[in-house]
């Protein structure tokens, strides 16, 4: 563990694990570096693109984990201090950037000013607006009984993790609740979030010009689908892609390590986990690469179908329709449904196969 001091003054532990090309990810929540160190869940996914060959960079954010404790100020330019306290720390002059949940806010303010210092940036269940994604159903769930947390701080964290994990899996609740008391303190927890309640970065997306790959989870309860398309479609030229694991939560993250290995060694994260196009094709098809069942359900949509609509007609679920139009869309450049139908139209494609 080291220490980098903010420009206000805080100090910031962080640790680099692995070597190779620096990836630094912006902290999230209770301490990123702590938590690798006492063997988190998470801890996996940055664990991972170390053996393939990345210097990973985790950092405590402040108020948690091994960062000072002392501290009042949560605010997004105050997290973006600490993510520059440890780049300068450690002279990076170039390097790629991570942001997980509310680090992803941090990532993207940080790029709108320093986009030249930045060589690709990974967002994982990004959002844009606090206040929104605080209002995702599951996280007010899971929150509903921080007012009384203070009378018992193991039980409120033991909710927390049980919700985060679909109560599926006792034992991230279990260790998840020994992160909580580890790393923050229920009203230092509390702060952060009325701070995050306050972070909008939809006016700093178009200011993004550094290629990006946003994943969506939605085995992850505290992700959003929605706003995560948001962040993607905010951003110029952004890869959107919908994965079926629950790395956050600390399970099956091997598509999402692949996914962000391949996106930062320069591949599409997507042509690379649909293996639809062979990396260093030098044209692209009519199609855009859309693989088959894309392309089916790319005419229904031109055709008129709605998703649920689409979802019964190809014996399939709905959710499965909305990762297939996230991906039809990305890979054809379209923002919606309009885009993709002038797209369908223009190839002869507005008729579904029989």
């Amino acid at each position: 563990m080291q220490f980098a001091t903010s420009s206000d003054g805080v100090r910031i532990a962080y640790v680099t694990i692995g070597d190779g090309p620096p990836l630094v990810f912006a902290s999230n929540i209770f301490g990123d570096a702590t938590s690798y160190c006492c063997g988190f869940p998470f801890g996996d996914v940055p664990h991972r693109l170390a053996e393939l060959g990345w210097r990973v960079v985790l950092y405590d954010q402040r108020g948690m984990g091994s960062s000072d404790k002392n501290v009042e100020d949560f605010s997004l330019k105050a997290r973006v201090r600490d993510l520059s306290a440890v780049v300068g720390a450690l002279r990076l002059e170039h390097f790629a950037l991570a942001g997980v949940d509310n680090g992803a806010a941090t990532a993207i303010a940080y790029v709108a000013e320093n986009r030249e210092s930045v060589s690709r940036l990974v967002l994982l269940s990004p959002w844009a607006s606090g206040e929104r994604f605080l209002s995702i159903p599951a996280l007010r769930a899971a929150l509903s009984t921080e007012a009384n947390g203070a009378h018992e701080p193991e039980l409120f964290a033991n909710i927390l993790g049980s919700v985060a994990s679909g109560f599926s899996d006792p034992d991230f609740v279990r260790v998840g609740t020994q992160r909580f008391l580890r790393t923050v303190s229920l009203a230092t927890f509390s702060a952060f979030n009325g701070a995050t309640a306050r972070i909008d970065v939809a006016n700093l997306l178009p200011l993004v010009t550094t290629p990006t790959l946003v994943t969506h989870e939605p085995a992850f309860p505290f992700g959003s689908f929605e706003l995560c398309q948001e962040v993607a479609a905010g951003i110029p030229r952004a890869e959107f892609l919908v994965v079926r694991s629950n790395s956050i939560a600390g399970r099956d993250h091997d598509e999402n390590v692949a996914a962000i290995d391949g996106f930062l060694r320069g591949a599409s994260a997507i042509r690379r986990s649909e293996g639809s196009i062979d990396q260093g094709s030098a044209q692209l098809p009519a199609t855009n690469g859309l693989t088959p069942r894309e392309l089916d359900v790319l005419r229904h949509v031109a055709a008129g179908a709605s998703n649920k609509e689409i979802a019964g007609r190809l014996g399939v679920a709905a959710s499965t329709v909305e990762r297939h139009l996230v991906n039809l869309y990305t890979k054809i450049g379209a923002r919606g449904r309009a885009d993709a139908i002038a797209f369908a139209l223009r190839r002869g494609l507005d008729r579904p196969s029989q």
